[in-house]
């Protein structure tokens, strides 16, 4: 049964089931801290991957002082994980990697099963891409230009960003008008257009496409060996004229390699270093992502910056603080 599934589904089955470990993990922690007790479990400090914000902070931080906070240090780490991704295999982490890219696929397929899903015409596509990068210039703009380094370290150590991990659990648990609309968006986007919620809202994405302009393994094209069947570009997920371009630079590239693996021509497409260098397969692809991961896990506990640096006491003292500053109904 395995051998049918392709390696890139393998990885994304494999980063899903061990996000549901984590997160499963992590309520036994959240449920014990918010119900005044103290935890019988450890945290799991990979529940980090989910504050990219406190991951951005945390690297200014860090630049200024030549410390890691101890916060949330994983965070910090494992931002440096996913940006290095962009940096080797273009947005392999979207394809590969990422559990909200994996659930929008998803939900494309079912778009797709419904004869729902459908590209944008261009003339709307532009300007909506442009959506994730207003929203990314907004967070770095503030944290990285208009937040000072004492200001940074406030609000990592303040009570907001010690409880950033609960906060989100409720994200899930307790939803708000709010939450629900934007995991309506999440999952409903890509239902009626293609890669909705990764193409035109997630800022993170925008991130990573912008430094995988800069990757070193790009997906190029042997011009004398492509019969211009246009195979390649029908079957990208990112709808991109692989068929026309030599190397695809795009910032919408996600590297997962269904161009190659739908071309009929041996040597036409290969993800390599340069046209001519060693091609690179989606095996190959699937095991440094997971291995970009393991090393970050392995770096951050054997340089102490992993788990986070705050006791449960404290963390069980703000939750109770939080839950009497939070509304009735939100309790």
């Amino acid at each position: 049964m395995f051998s049918r599934i392709s390696p890139r589904r393998m990885s994304q089955l494999f980063f899903i089931s061990l996000t549901l470990f984590i997160g499963w993990r992590f309520a036994l922690w959240a449920t014990a801290l918010e119900q005044g007790r103290l935890p019988s479990v450890t945290r799991p400090p990979s529940v980090d991957a989910f504050l990219p914000l406190s991951g951005l902070m945390n690297l200014k931080y860090t630049l200024g002082t030549g410390t890691i906070h101890g916060a949330h240090p994983a965070a910090l780490l494992l931002f440096l994980a996913v940006c290095a991704s962009a940096l080797l295999v273009k947005k392999g982490f979207c394809s590969f990697v990422c559990p909200v890219g994996f659930a929008g696929e998803m939900a494309g397929r079912l778009g797709n099963m419904a004869k729902l899903a459908r590209p944008l015409p261009r003339f709307l596509d532009m300007p909506l891409r442009g959506i994730k990068y207003m929203l990314l210039g907004f967070f770095l703009w503030n944290i990285l230009v208009n937040m000072p380094v004492p200001a940074i370290r406030g609000f990592l150590s303040n009570s907001y960003n010690l409880t950033a991990d609960i906060r989100m659990f409720r994200f899930f648990t307790e939803p708000s008008t709010g939450s629900l609309i934007t995991l309506g968006l999440l999952l409903g986007l890509p239902v009626l257009i293609k890669n909705g919620w990764c193409r035109y809202l997630c800022p993170y994405g925008a991130l990573l496409g912008l430094l995988s302009f800069f990757s070193i393994l790009k997906i190029h094209r042997n011009d004398q060996a492509c019969t211009h069947c246009g195979r390649c570009a029908k079957a990208c997920p990112s709808s991109l004229a692989v068929d026309k371009k030599r190397t695809m630079v795009s910032d919408e590239c996600t590297g997962c390699l269904t161009c190659v693996e739908s071309c009929p021509e041996k040597e036409a497409l290969r993800l390599s270093t340069s046209p001519t260098g060693a091609a690179w397969s989606p095996k190959a692809v699937a095991l440094l992502m997971v291995l970009i991961f393991l090393l970050t896990a392995g770096a951050g506990r054997l340089s102490g910056n992993w788990k986070s640096h705050t006791s449960n006491r404290t963390i069980m003292m703000e939750v109770m603080k939080m839950k009497k500053t939070m509304p009735p109904a939100a309790r």
